[in-house]
């Protein structure tokens, strides 16, 4: 019965669904491992299935950091087997519980190592805060195991005003109330006491007592090894009951179960669908509200994503990262001022990034304040130096102020960065010309043309046919406007441009026409 309602049981969703988290699934296939071996050393003590034991308790902290809570589960299995045999046994555990040591000390200095500021994320909630969240996720998984309903993504802990909701409160109570109970009721019963202290020993590390990289703190998947103590605990119960009656207990629940899990995929469809149930359980959920946002903006909804980031900061004004997340959105609809003002936030609020850098800079350009960009996208390129947008951009904005030989300069760093950037190639073909270097202009329009095979823009042959006319190469220039006006016959400067070779080559009519021609499209 435990190893179906595990199988079946919706809960079990988002280890097997999510990529993310298929090292839960590989963890637990590790310490279900280490314990069978223990099992097996304890029915045949040969110190080979100890070694097993040792070996895969080591390969599931390799997997996942929460293993280390194997030698407490392999104690509770000495006492379910025969607590007076406690003794006899304890040394064997001593390998098992310095390797959960060092797996442990391992732990928390990658996390700091990799900027998981451990005590400042954990100051957020006071000590009475966390006293009421470990009560209430002690009993939250089990009321979302027996009734498999509102799964999420996450479920984050959420004060409104400074309070709690009542059941965080009422947990405490509740907590203890069942203690005395099973006290009562179970404490000459091993059984029950191993199924509880399966359920507790293996969620211990993932229990809101600090936060350690991440401050989802809730989930699914953090209980998918554990529940296997509440589902035990059911099958001892069930057990108690007739057997007509527990079988058909079974096949309804695995009937019920099976069919909620296979709705439940659907969730994890993509990350909008994903993260949209989350906001919908939890609305009030700063984090939920900023995933959903943040897929929906690297889906191109940008009102969505707007709406959703704004949903964040209105729930919580601290989620610093809202302010960048909308910012982009505003910057992809061209509402620039607004965007401008949220990456402003963003950075005041100590947020460094080189796309973020680079994102206020462009609103500096767009907005014709080039001399404010330039120290932004400056360093955009301290922190990221291979941008070649970054410094398509900064040219650009040098070029806004007369900085020619800086433009050129970030221009050709940027075609370096990427070849066959076009518009770094264009715009630095146009500012050769305006300095008199016409075929150094004509070569960059070349080359532009070369990297934009199959998307021939007209305004790029009307620019090189501009140079060839400065050099006199009149028979290339006439083929590159005439070709733009193919490609664009209501385009008024391919027009004209042909008008003024035809000049040059004497033919008066023939520019005439053109100049007519251009005047009609584009009067002057």
């Amino acid at each position: 019965f435990a190893a179906l309602l595990f199988a079946v049981h919706p809960v079990q969703v988002e280890a097997v669904s999510w990529a993310a988290a298929l090292s839960t699934v590989l963890f637990s296939t590790f310490y279900l491992s280490a314990l069978l071996a223990y099992l097996k050393w304890r029915r045949s003590p040969t110190p080979l299935w100890l070694a097993a034991s040792l070996l895969f308790f080591a390969a599931a902290c390799l997997s996942k950091s929460a293993a280390v809570t194997v030698p407490l589960v392999l104690v509770a299995v000495d006492f379910y087997l025969d607590k007076k045999l406690l003794r006899k046994f304890w040394l064997s555990k001593i390998p098992f519980f310095l390797l959960s040591f060092v797996f442990g000390l391992y732990t928390f200095s990658t996390r700091a190592q990799e900027g998981h500021d451990i005590e400042a994320t954990s100051a957020v909630f006071s000590a009475f805060d966390r006293f009421l969240m470990v009560s209430q996720t002690l009993l939250f998984y089990p009321v979302k195991l027996l009734l498999p309903l509102g799964f999420s993504v996450s479920y984050p802990f959420v004060k409104m005003e400074g309070v709690w909701p009542w059941t965080y409160y009422a947990a405490p109570v509740a907590l203890l109330i069942l203690g005395i109970l099973i006290w009562k009721n179970w404490r000459n019963q091993p059984e029950y006491l191993f199924a509880i202290a399966l359920y507790f020993l293996p969620l211990t590390v993932m229990l809101p007592f600090r936060t350690v990289g991440s401050f989802e703190l809730r989930s699914d998947r953090y209980v998918y090894l554990s529940c296997l103590g509440l589902f035990f605990l059911a099958a001892l119960l069930l057990d108690k009951i007739k057997p007509a009656v527990s079988n058909t207990i079974l096949a309804a629940a695995a009937v019920v179960l099976g069919f909620l899990a296979f709705r439940q995929t659907s969730v994890w469809k993509d990350g909008v669908a994903l993260f949209k149930n989350c906001a919908d359980k939890t609305p009030e959920s700063s984090l939920c509200q900023c995933n959903l946002a943040y897929n929906q903006l690297i889906s191109l909804d940008f009102d969505g994503a707007i709406y959703h980031y704004s949903e964040a900061l209105k729930y919580d004004p601290g989620t610093i990262e809202a302010y960048n997340g909308r910012g982009q959105a505003y910057l992809q609809q061209r509402q620039i001022p607004q965007a401008l003002e949220d990456f402003n936030q963003a950075i005041a609020a100590g947020i460094v990034t080189p796309k973020l850098y680079l994102n206020r800079g462009k609103c500096l350009v767009m907005l014709n304040r080039p001399q404010e960009a330039i120290p932004d996208l400056t360093r955009s390129i301290e922190l990221e130096p291979k941008s070649a947008e970054t410094f398509y951009f900064r040219a650009n904005a040098r070029d806004k102020t007369g900085d020619l030989n800086g433009a050129l300069e970030d221009y050709s760093q940027a075609n370096r960065l990427r070849p066959g950037y076009v518009e770094a190639l264009v715009n630095r073909g146009i500012l050769m010309y305006e300095a008199g270097r016409f075929e150094e202009a004509a070569a960059d329009y070349t080359a532009a043309l070369g990297a934009s095979t199959g998307n021939v823009h007209p305004m790029i042959l009307v620019n090189r046919a501009n140079a060839y006319l400065q050099i006199a190469e009149y028979a290339k220039a006439l083929e590159d406007a005439s070709r733009a006006i193919d490609l664009n016959p209501q385009y008024g400067r391919a027009y004209h441009t042909r008008g003024a070779i035809y000049l040059k080559m004497g033919q008066q009519g023939k520019a005439q026409a053109d100049l007519v021609k251009a005047q009609q499209i584009q009067p002057k």
